[in-house]
């Protein structure tokens, strides 16, 4: 009786992770921009909140984004294509480097589906509502992620630092799929008299 609970777990398991990756793939299809809202806790090695912000989101395909951090300190997070701007409203502060590639960016897996096969490997999941992926690149910033969905959406992604085992878990909110969106959106200009560090 245990080797075949065995057996049934062993052809269960994967068909629940093909059903993640099938919701994602749903979702994403047809899909050129997405709008929506995110509250983002980062927790430590310890379980404990260190943490803890919330703003809007947008997308454009095939690259571009942008987080606008409005709780607790106005920030801009703009990814243009090429470069990826982060400005500090509260420091006065841009820093700007090389946008990363799609391996250590797992939210472009949302978006972009077909980067799982290439970047990332898929882990099995006893919840045909959960995708856990572990990014193939061994220098890459997080250890494994975790993608939620409910009735077919994302709702949630879930980051595991590779250094410092910190969580960062990301909840998706009000999500649009396909709204208008300017392309001015996505370039960033730093302010009069703010300081731009590169390559950091």
């Amino acid at each position: 009786m245990l080797r075949l609970l065995s057996v049934v777990l062993l052809i269960w398991s994967p068909l629940l992770s093909a059903d993640a990756v099938r919701q994602l793939e749903r979702f994403a299809e047809g899909l050129e921009t997405l709008s929506g809202a995110f509250h983002q806790v980062i927790f430590d090695d310890e379980g404990f909140i260190v943490e803890e912000s919330s703003g809007l989101l947008y997308f454009q395909a095939p690259d571009r984004f942008r987080w606008d951090y409005a709780e607790p300190f106005p920030q801009q997070l703009v990814a243009d294509g090429e470069r990826l701007w982060h400005f500090d409203e509260g420091l006065d502060q841009v820093t700007v480097r090389d946008q990363p590639p799609p391996s250590d960016s797992p939210l472009m897996v949302l978006t972009s589906p077909h980067l799982l096969e290439r970047f990332y490997r898929v882990e099995d999941h006893d919840n045909p509502d959960v995708l856990r992926f572990l990014p193939l690149a061994p220098e890459a910033g997080f250890e494994r992620a975790l993608m939620r969905f409910a009735d077919g959406v994302p709702v949630e992604l879930e980051l595991v630092d590779s250094l410092i085992g910190q969580i960062t878990r990301i909840e998706l909110q009000e999500l649009v799929r396909n709204p208008e969106l300017s392309a001015d959106r996505f370039l960033f200009t730093p302010p009069p008299g703010v300081d731009v560090l590169e390559g950091y």
